[in-house]
Formats: structure tokens, sequence, C-alpha cells
């Protein structure tokens, strides 16, 4: 029987504030022996495809599931793509820039930042992001039909107003302070995202697999048949957990990867 598995990726495949900066060997090896045996192997991130490290695509794996559940792929070819409303999202970016908030338009491929926009290009160097992947000169009305995630750094001042309009037309996370958010559709998650893969693919619930370590990986841990919580996850992850494993430090991720059949 066919099984497909989803991993998140930062403190799960790999954790740089624990300087575990590359996917481990021992990983790499579990991934090989799962793909020889017709598993299909999934990335699950709310990064966009620009920003997923070389370290991960060349791991191999099957599929990307990126933006929050927006964008789903296989073997390079585009199973789903969910751009933000257009007319929604023209209107948040005249705010964002009435009010002088630096913004990032993401796309299934590319990034736009406009070079004035220093903060999160600060930001951004920080996040292992190729900067080869965003273009900083551009006419944002022919980028708005394609994005697919708003990432912005606000003044405190100015958060109140932008949750003001989001709320409603948006979903959105705060990056835990008060002047950073990611801006996505209401019509995605990860866990959209897997029920896309699994319905394309035609794998039961019974024989999926997730593992991650965050708050946003809840959904995505409660959509599948086995729904893994990292031992560095938090607590409220491995509350709604099926099993937990050992933390990232302690190669959790292989030990539990070598009891799959």
């Amino acid at each position: 029987m066919k099984k497909v598995l989803f991993f998140d990726v930062d403190g799960t495949l790999v954790d740089h504030g624990n300087h575990i900066d590359k996917i481990p060997n021992t990983v790499k090896k579990e991934i090989k022996r799962l793909q020889n045996k017709g598993y299909a192997l999934f990335v699950a991130s709310g990064r966009p495809k620009a920003f997923i490290s070389d370290t991960i695509l060349e791991a191999g794996f099957d599929g990307y599931i990126l933006c929050n559940g927006a964008h789903v792929e296989l073997n390079g070819k585009m199973i789903s793509k969910r751009p933000l409303d257009k007319k929604a999202l023209k209107k948040l970016v005249d705010i964002l820039e009435g009010i002088k908030s630096e913004y990032i338009l993401e796309t299934a491929h590319h990034c736009y930042l406009k070079p004035e926009y220093e903060v999160l290009e600060a930001f951004f160097k920080t996040c292992d992001v190729d900067f080869n992947q965003i273009t900083r000169h551009f006419n944002v009305d022919d980028v708005l039909e394609d994005t697919l995630k708003v990432e912005v750094n606000t003044k405190d001042e100015n958060s109140q107003m932008i949750v003001d309009y989001v709320d409603g037309l948006f979903d959105y996370d705060s990056h835990g302070t008060d002047n950073a958010f990611e801006i996505y559709s209401k019509s995605v998650s990860k866990a959209t995202g897997i029920q896309e893969v699994l319905d394309y693919l035609q794998i039961s619930k019974e024989n999926s697999y997730a593992f991650g370590d965050g708050l946003n990986d809840i959904e995505m841990l409660q959509m599948v048949g086995h729904g893994v919580a990292m031992g560095n996850a938090c607590q409220e992850l491995k509350d709604v957990a099926d099993e937990i494993t050992d933390s990232i430090l302690d190669d959790g991720l292989a030990k539990y990867l070598k009891t799959i059949e």
C-alpha cells in the first residue's frame, strides 16, 4: 500500500537555532529508503519555493506544499495554486504604501521586494534566502494576480490598521510580534494542501504521516492518519499529536522514519 509523508522544515528537517543547517545524513538515508519503496515525500512549509534552501531542494523530495497551502506541486507539476483576491490585495498594498509599511509579494516561484525596503531585506538575509530569487524593481500591478502570500513589516502604531483591514478578508499570522505579519488566503492551510495531495494520489488518510514542531503544524498533524510531533515541539502540538518522537537534536525524525515499513 502506497504511503505519503509530509515534513515541516524549521525544527523538523533542520534547526538553524541549534546549528543543524542541513538535513542529517540519517534522515536523508531514510528519505531515500522510503522513496525506493514507492512512497511520496512532501515538504510542507509556510515559505514560498523561492525561500526553500538548497539543502532542502537537493534532498529530492517528491513534492511541496508551500505558502501555507496556497502552492501544491508534485514532481515539478503544479497541482494547485490559490492566489489572493487581486482586488482586496490591491487595496491592502495601497494601505501599506500609504502608511509606509514594508512588504514582500510572494508568488509560486519568485518574490518581489522594493529596493528601499531595508528592514525586510536585512531580515531575509538572516533566513538563508537566495536573493537571486527576489526581484527588486517591478510593477506592483503586474505581480498582484499571482501573489500567494504577503509578508509585512510595519510600525507598532500601524498594526491595528492592518489587522482591521485584513480581518475577514485574509488569514494572517503575526510572527510573535506586533509589527510583522504573514498574510494569506482564508481558504488555504497546510491541511488543505495535504487533502489535495491525498485526493490527487488517491491515498487514504490512514496511510499518511506528518511531522512538525510548531503551532502552524497543528492542522497538518490532525489531517493525517499519523501525526508525529518532534520532541522539541511546542506543547500545543504535542497535545494533538498521535505520537511524539525524540527531538531533532536526538535524531528523532530518523528514529521514527525507521519504523515505517
